[in-house]
């Protein structure tokens, strides 16, 4: 393991409002602390610690817990790391030392969502709080906004469901936008058509479970063949939809491997994708797994409150594996 470099606990007052100068902030691997006074009251870790605390201001709008801390917290502490599984492990460590009065009732993973498929079910594609029905399961998605964008471009690129209303058909089937999969779902049709609902099974895996699938590529090529022909405007148009396909093309790789990744060095053990323990400041720190008993439907399926330190751990492990 590379030496591990670490910046100074830093300390700087909250204002009224939990008014802060969140662009000054440091973009780096931070491990963060929220207190009143001495008193800690919320820790965690991110890369972009502006953002997150912006999201904690904005939340307070709504909910009520996050208002009462944002209310409380008149200090904010923050430590830079050079690598998020360092300020995933002084994190950690700094709860089970701490345990901050909000910890456990502020949930950061509140507003992740699950992508559900099912082809013999309408609306074939949804989007899920939770994976605890029997729908296919992919995720946790940290973006409900980034997986609407990917489900329209998949969608649309493949003909595939992405029914918005309660009813069906909608007028997508009649704009030749769909191909009117659900009709396969009225009782007289439900035998005729039995094999075009294998089909969507078949389309519904290909596009959104195999991260290799050949969609990125052929957008790629198209928007190659627009600017060869000097069509700058729509070579650009695709450029979003690109880096959406590429990004969750990775995230795709990262959720089939997660729950398998295991390493152990002189200062981390990693176990189910998670830490294990930790050497923190010449202290040896023990932590909990949560590895439940996954269903079948849920072989794409993480903890939401997991998903966050297995990509951290994910991306160490291959930054080691490179290194």
């Amino acid at each position: 393991m590379q030496h591990q470099k670490t910046g100074r606990m830093i300390s700087q007052k909250i204002g009224q409002h939990f008014d802060l100068k969140t662009d000054a902030l440091p973009k780096g691997r931070i491990f963060y602390i929220l207190k009143a006074g001495d008193t800690p009251l919320y820790a965690g870790y991110t890369a972009q610690l502006g953002t997150k605390l912006n999201g904690f201001k904005q939340r307070a709008e709504e909910d009520p817990l996050l208002r009462e801390l944002c209310e409380r917290a008149d200090t904010l502490d923050y430590q830079e790391f050079d690598h998020g599984i360092h300020a995933l492990a002084a994190f950690k460590a700094y709860c089970q030392e701490n345990n901050p009065e909000y910890q456990h009732r502020v949930h950061p993973w509140a507003a992740y969502v699950y992508l559900g498929l099912d082809s013999h079910r309408f609306p074939f594609i949804s989007i899920k709080e939770s994976s605890n029905d029997d729908w296919q399961y992919l995720g946790p998605f940290r973006s409900r906004f980034m997986l609407v964008d990917i489900i329209d471009s998949l969608s649309r690129i493949l003909k595939l469901p992405y029914c918005e209303t309660g009813t069906y058909p909608c007028d997508k089937f009649d704009r030749d936008v769909c191909r009117g999969w659900c009709l396969a779902l009225a009782p007289a049709e439900e035998t005729k058509l039995e094999h075009d609902l294998n089909k969507l099974d078949a389309l519904l895996k290909e596009a959104f479970i195999h991260p290799n699938n050949g969609i990125y590529e052929m957008v790629y090529g198209e928007r190659e063949n627009y600017f060869n022909n000097l069509e700058f405007a729509k070579a650009d148009l695709l450029d979003d939809e690109l880096e959406l396909l590429k990004s969750y093309r990775d995230w795709l790789n990262f959720l089939y491997v997660a729950k398998s990744l295991s390493f152990q060095d002189d200062h981390y053990e990693i176990e189910a994708g998670q830490l294990k323990s930790a050497m923190v400041k010449g202290k040896t720190y023990h932590f909990p797994i949560d590895n439940p008993q996954y269903r079948e439907n849920e072989t794409l399926a993480l903890p939401l409150a997991a998903v966050d330190e297995m990509k951290t751990i994910y991306d160490y492990i291959r930054e080691q594996s490179h290194a």
